[in-house]
C-alpha cells in the first residue's frame, strides 16, 4: 500500500457549463465538476475512493497509462492523491446487531473481558474470506 498515487484523468468540455472527468484506468472513476477548482478537488475524491476500494478488497491498482490522446475539447490533467489524508477521511458506518449466545459462553467472555464487537467483525471477515482486509 502507497502513500501517493498519480493518475490522467482526461477533463471532457465538450457539454456547455459542465466538466465530464473520467479515469481511463480505472473502471467507473468517472465524476463532473461546474469549473476547475472543483475538477480538480472531484477528481482528488473520485480517485481516493476508487483507490481505497482496490486496497480493501485486496486488489492490484492499474497501471497509470502514459500514452493518452486526448480530443480538442479535452484536457489530460495528472491527478494527484496523497492516501494518508484520505484515509483519514473516509469513514466506516457501522450498524447495530442483537445476537444469542449461551449463558455459559457469555460468562467466560465477559470474565476474560471480550469485546464482543471486535469477535463478531473478525468471525466475519474470515467466514467471509476477507482475513487481510
Amino acid at each position: 500500500m502507497k502513500d501517493n498515487y498519480t493518475y490522467p484523468a482526461i477533463f471532457d468540455y465538450s457539454e456547455e457549463g459542465y466538466i465530464n472527468i473520467s479515469f481511463p484506468d480505472i473502471d467507473g472513476a468517472y465524476t463532473f465538476a461546474e469549473n476547475e477548482q472543483e475538477a480538480v478537488e472531484y477528481a482528488q475524491d473520485v480517485l481516493s475512493l476508487m483507490i481505497s476500494g482496490y486496497e480493501e478488497e485486496g486488489k492490484e491498482l492499474p497501471v497509470p497509462s502514459t500514452d493518452l490522446k486526448t480530443t480538442d475539447k479535452q484536457k489530460l490533467v495528472y491527478i494527484n492523491v496523497w492516501m494518508p489524508y484520505h484515509r483519514s477521511q473516509i469513514k466506516t458506518s457501522y450498524v447495530k446487531k442483537t445476537l444469542t449466545i449461551p449463558v455459559w459462553l457469555n460468562i467466560l467472555a465477559n470474565q476474560n473481558n471480550i469485546n464482543f464487537s471486535s469477535v463478531l467483525v473478525e468471525g466475519l471477515k474470515k467466514h467471509l474470506h476477507l482475513e487481510d482486509k
